[in-house]
Parts: C-alpha cells; sequence; structure tokens
C-alpha cells in the first residue's frame, strides 16, 4: 500500500512536470481561441475592468463588447497582467494551476470507485491523456471548467454516499460554476438525475433538496448568458455562441459524417486506440458492477451533448469538447486493469494451473498488466512529443505579423481575412480570425470569404480601415480575388500563406 501511495504521487508530479513545460510559451499558434481570451484579458487591463462587459479586437470601429461564457479566466489573468505586466503565459500559469486542481478532483473520484492500484492506473491515463496535457495550459477556459466539473461531481458523489450538508453545497456552488464557465457541462445534469434516482427513487422530485440544487445550479448561468445575449443584440459580436450554429439537424440521419466525426476524434484523442481494447474487456468482465455502469452513465450523458451539438464536435478542430469524455475513460481503464488481473487469477485457477508457483504466476500476470498499460502509454507519450515539437515552432503567421509590423506605420484600424461565413450545407460558421489583431495589437474587421472583392475593400477602407491582410487559404476560395486587389493596392508585403495591402492608396 505504501508504495502503491508513492507511485501515485510520483505520476503526480510528473504530470504536473510535463504541463510545466509548456508554461513559459507565448501565443505563438495561429489559435483563433487563445487569441480571442489573450485579447479580452488585455482589454480588460486597457480599456476597464468590468467583468460583465468583455471585449474583443475584431469589434470594427465599435466598442468591443462581446457574447461569451462568464469571463472569469480572462478576468483572473488581467488581474495577474496588473501586477506582473501583460506577458501571454501569464494565462498559461492559472491554465496550469486549474489543471493540477483537475487532477487531485479526478484521483479522489477514481478512489470512489476504485482500489489504489486500479485508481493511480486510472489517474495515469487521464494525467497523461495528450488532449489534457494541451487543455492544461491552453490559454482557453476548459482548464478551470475541467477543475470546478470534477469537484461537482466529487461533492456530489460524496454527498450521495455520507449526507453531509458541506458536500451538498460543495456540489451545488461547483456545479455553478461549472455552467458559468462553459455552458455545454449542462450535460453532467443528466449523470447527476440518474444518480438522484439511484439513490432516491422517484421521491426525488418531491425533495426540497433537489430543487435548490437545481434552482441555484442553474440559475447563475442561465441570467449570466441572458445578459451575454443582450451583448450579441447590440453589438453583434460572439465567441461562438449565436454567430454559429452547432445543433443537430435533419441531415444528421442522412449525413453519416456526423457520427464518424465523434467516434474518430473519440477513439483518436480519448481513448488513444489502444485503450478501446481496455474498455472493452473492462464492459465484458464488470458491466454489472456500479463503478463500470457508472462509468458508462457518466459517458452516455456527454454523449447526449455530442449529439445534440454534432454540428461541432464532430469537426475535429472541436476536439478539445471531447475533453469531458476523458475522467469516466480514465475509470474504465483503471477498472479494466482490476479486472484483467482478477481475471487472469480465475485462469490460473479455472484451466488447472494450480501447479504453477503463485509467485510465478502472479510475476506473469504482472507482467500482462504491465504491458496493457505501457502500450496506452506509449501512444499517449507520441502524442504529447508531437504537440510539445509543433507549439515550439513559431507559425508562420506570427513569423509574418512580426515581419508585417515594422511596414505599417499608420495607426488605426485594419481589414483582416475571416473564414467562411456558411458551412457547406448554409448553417453559419464564426469566421472571425483573431489572431492578427492580437499579434500586431491592432483593431479592426474580419472580412469572411463570401465578401472577399475588391468593392469590400474599398468600402472598408472608408469606414477607416487602413491596411488588408490577406489569408490566401481564404483567398483562394474566392477566385479572381487576389489579382484584383493586388492591382488595385500596393503590396507591403507577402510571403506563402499571407499578402498585406495599403489601403490608404488605391492605383
Amino acid at each position: 500500500m505504501r508504495r502503491q501511495h508513492i507511485l501515485i504521487v510520483v505520476l503526480f508530479i510528473g504530470a504536473a512536470a510535463l504541463r510545466f513545460a509548456d508554461v513559459f510559451r507565448p501565443i505563438n499558434q495561429a489559435s483563433w481561441r487563445e487569441c480571442d481570451l489573450g485579447a479580452v484579458s488585455r482589454n480588460f487591463v486597457r480599456e476597464g475592468m468590468n467583468p460583465w462587459m468583455p471585449r474583443i479586437d475584431w469589434r470594427g470601429d465599435g466598442p468591443g463588447f462581446t457574447e461569451m461564457e462568464l469571463p472569469l479566466y480572462p478576468y483572473l489573468t488581467a488581474l495577474t497582467y496588473q501586477e506582473f505586466g501583460i506577458a501571454d503565459n501569464l494565462g498559461r500559469v492559472w491554465s496550469f494551476v486549474f489543471s493540477i486542481g483537475a487532477m487531485f478532483f479526478f484521483y479522489k473520484i477514481a478512489r470512489e470507485y476504485l482500489g489504489v492500484f486500479a485508481a493511480t492506473v486510472g489517474f495515469a491515463f487521464f494525467a497523461l491523456n495528450p488532449l489534457m496535457v494541451r487543455i492544461a495550459t491552453s490559454i482557453q477556459p476548459e482548464g478551470l471548467m475541467l477543475l470546478t466539473y470534477l469537484g461537482a461531481v466529487f461533492f456530489f458523489l460524496r454527498w450521495l454516499s455520507t449526507g453531509k450538508i458541506s458536500y451538498y453545497w460543495a456540489a451545488t456552488l461547483s456545479t455553478a460554476l461549472t455552467l458559468l464557465t462553459k455552458a455545454p457541462a449542462a450535460h453532467i445534469g443528466l449523470f447527476f438525475g440518474v444518480l438522484l434516482l439511484e439513490r432516491f427513487g422517484w421521491r426525488m422530485i418531491k425533495d426540497p433538496r433537489v430543487w435548490v440544487f437545481g434552482i441555484i445550479s442553474v440559475g447563475p448561468a442561465f441570467l449570466w448568458y441572458y445578459h451575454a445575449k443582450t451583448l450579441w443584440i447590440s453589438y453583434g459580436n460572439s465567441l461562438g455562441v449565436s454567430n454559429e450554429y452547432h445543433w443537430i439537424g435533419w441531415d444528421f440521419f442522412t449525413d453519416t459524417s456526423f457520427i464518424k466525426g465523434i467516434i474518430s476524434i473519440e477513439f483518436a484523442y480519448v481513448w488513444l486506440a489502444f485503450g478501446t481494447i481496455v474498455g472493452a474487456f473492462a464492459i465484458w468482465r464488470g458491466y454489472r458492477e456500479r463503478t463500470a455502469q457508472h462509468a458508462l452513465l457518466w459517458l452516455a450523458s456527454i454523449l447526449v451533448f455530442y449529439l445534440l451539438a454534432a454540428r461541432t464536435t464532430s469537426e475535429d478542430w472541436a476536439a478539445y469538447y471531447h475533453v469531458f469524455s476523458i475522467p469516466p475513460v480514465g475509470i474504465l481503464f483503471g477498472f479494466a486493469i482490476k479486472k484483467l488481473w482478477d481475471y487472469a487469477h480465475e485462469f490460473r485457477d479455472n484451466y488447472s494451473l494450480r501447479s504453477v508457483p503463485q509467485r510465478f504466476a502472479n510475476i506473469a500476470i504482472t507482467s500482462v498488466v504491465i504491458v496493457a498499460i505501457l502500450a496506452s502509454l506509449r501512444v499517449e507519450a507520441k502524442q504529447v512529443r508531437s504537440n510539445f515539437a509543433e507549439n515550439y515552432l513559431d507559425s508562420p503567421a506570427v513569423l509574418f505579423a512580426r515581419r508585417a509590423q515594422p511596414v505599417m506605420p499608420l495607426g488605426g484600424l485594419i481589414l483582416v481575412s475571416g473564414g467562411h461565413d456558411r458551412d457547406s450545407k448554409g448553417y453559419p460558421v464564426a469566421y472571425n480570425a483573431s489572431y492578427m489583431f492580437y499579434w500586431l495589437d491592432r483593431k479592426g474587421w474580419n472580412l469572411p470569404v463570401e465578401e472577399h472583392s475588391v468593392g469590400k475593400l474599398r468600402e472598408y477602407a472608408r469606414k477607416g480601415a487602413r491596411y488588408f491582410i490577406g489569408e490566401r487559404q481564404f483567398m483562394r476560395d474566392a477566385p479572381g480575388f487576389e489579382e484584383e486587389a493586388r492591382a488595385a493596392f500596393p503590396v507591403l508585403k507577402e510571403s506563402d500563406q499571407f499578402l498585406l495591402l495599403d489601403l490608404t492608396y488605391a492605383k
């Protein structure tokens, strides 16, 4: 037992060190989400610390107030900016701290269901998962959300098992904060509802504690998102809430790409290929046990969200939404290792192998278990190494921004290429690309692919845009646009991926 406790401490320190290695990296990738959150934090410091009025950079000539989740994460980052100065990595420090708390709560949840060794194995799967490691230092609210999400699950389980009022209120407040931090986490209510039904039966409907839990958990989120919607209505800015259609439609039943996308992301980022084999073994050998049933119920509640928001959750760029699956899959992985150990002993006893010395049998069983663990961790290590190698190479976008800055002497607004404003089926898509605004420290407009034309460049020039930064991956989707734009305006700088035009002088 003491050795097992030492092992979990070593794993915890190792996982924390793995995360810490990425803490000091600046925002050097073309991540719309990281640059948006970095801009919101920076704008809090420069334009007022009102937490109810977050501002983005691609605001045109308006104030930039935007619809988003409760901006607690960028607000905390802004507070550290005030203390230490504006620096990209301070947001990563907050994410790192949240990830440490999330690992703690996951292990506590695992111990609710598993013994020390199996919980340790599940913890290793969870803590070293490449998607979890990536989120641990990303400048995104997912890190804070995971902390409160797992805290809510732990406290809820403890309340059901002990009845202590302190756990009840901790679960209530943690759930409320989770929904404020990321609305998609509301699926956890389905899991909690099944646990309540299991514990209290249908009489839970009359239990005032259930009603108070629901009102306090959901009420603040309802009020915030109502306020955020008014920002969208008033100013037309949204971080992917009202300006993109996420939800399932009738085409879901005729287009298999939605299901294929969700499954492929789960397979590649959550179960890590080999984990599916281990998970299937856990279900086969232990589907009647509480641990497997609760893990599967948790996954089922998450799947409901994935299906409802299939237009987003099936896309590879949205893989970070699938972090929800990793905790219950980690529980299943630890449970599977326990069942594998038990099954190996049963095999020895049932097939007249009692002549094999117990010591040798245990060594053989341990070897099988270690191979199963290492096979999964090998996949994790390979992905983590690939992610680090990619992150520490500056993207072509940030390199172009650095080269463009000296040839943009005029202040004022800019116009930047954005993505498509509609998907292939005609549904709205959030096309705003924030990274050039963030790196150049400018405000202005994004131009969706559908509006790439010289006429639009002239229109925005009249509104005050002084430069246009075209991204060739988007310009290619507007045939003939680049040639016409080059003929109409002077080219100040270009690369294989970008083009900078001076809109203050028309040829």
